[in-house]
């Protein structure tokens, strides 16, 4: 009995993971590079599997994953944020994905780490509010002047 119950959690696992990973690797990725995504989404994916009865507490697992991710890509980008100044200031590196080499891309590191997480969950991820405040610790009421802010800063940015 027990080995059949721990195939079939292994199989849920590798399920969730075959579904969600290209899309939580690809928020990480914008979040805070190619370099240190799939170690977002492995530290994401431990903290799930840590928890015994995580299918059965978590009515969305998606959703679960990708507010962890954002707080470790958040935690990260805090961490590293004089790194991140410097590293904008030197532009792309030569190994970087073609992608990291767009305007867009160059603008959102430029960005403080909060403001880069939030326009990735809304217009990346297609968040909610409500999924945004919650991944940041936030009050709902927050969301707006952050996204307003957030892009703001884009722009001028872009301009």
């Amino acid at each position: 009995m027990i080995a059949t119950q721990e195939a079939f959690l292994d199989d849920r696992w590798a399920e969730l993971y075959r579904e969600s990973r290209p899309l939580i690797y690809r928020t990480a990725a914008l979040m805070v590079g190619s370099a240190e995504a799939e170690e977002v989404v492995q530290d994401a994916f431990e903290r799930a599997m840590r928890k015994p009865d995580f299918f059965e507490d978590v009515r969305e697992p998606v959703g679960w994953l990708r507010r962890v991710a954002a707080r470790q890509a958040l935690g990260r980008l805090r961490r590293r944020r004089i790194w991140e100044r410097l590293r904008f200031r030197l532009g792309p590196t030569e190994d970087a994905e073609p992608w990291e080499k767009t305007e867009l891309a160059i603008a959102l590191r430029g960005l403080e780490p909060r403001d880069r997480v939030v326009l990735v969950l809304r217009y990346y991820q297609d968040a909610t509010y409500d999924e945004i405040a919650t991944s940041l610790g936030v009050a709902v009421s927050s969301v707006g002047p952050l996204l307003t802010r957030a892009r703001a800063k884009v722009r001028e940015a872009l301009a």
